[in-house]
């Protein structure tokens, strides 16, 4: 049974901010290349990562809960 919950302004809010810091922060990386060290440059694109994945948490839990409801059968 799918949940039909609507997303809350707060929530929409800071899915954005999210999206927003990754391609922030990935943008940084990449104009930081070259004049910091490379472990540096992972780190960023790390945290870029981690932000994108902030804002898919919600995808990421819908697609949890399938994969649950799938293996229970």
């Amino acid at each position: 049974m799918a949940r039909s919950r609507t997303r809350g302004i707060g929530e929409i809010v800071s899915t954005i901010a999210f999206f927003g810091m990754s391609a922030w922060i990935a943008l940084e990386a990449l104009s930081l290349i070259g004049s910091v060290g490379k472990i540096q440059i992972y780190g960023l694109f790390a945290a870029s990562f981690m932000c994108l994945l902030g804002g898919l948490r919600f995808v990421i839990a819908e697609i949890v809960r399938i994969v649950a409801t799938a293996t229970k059968k």
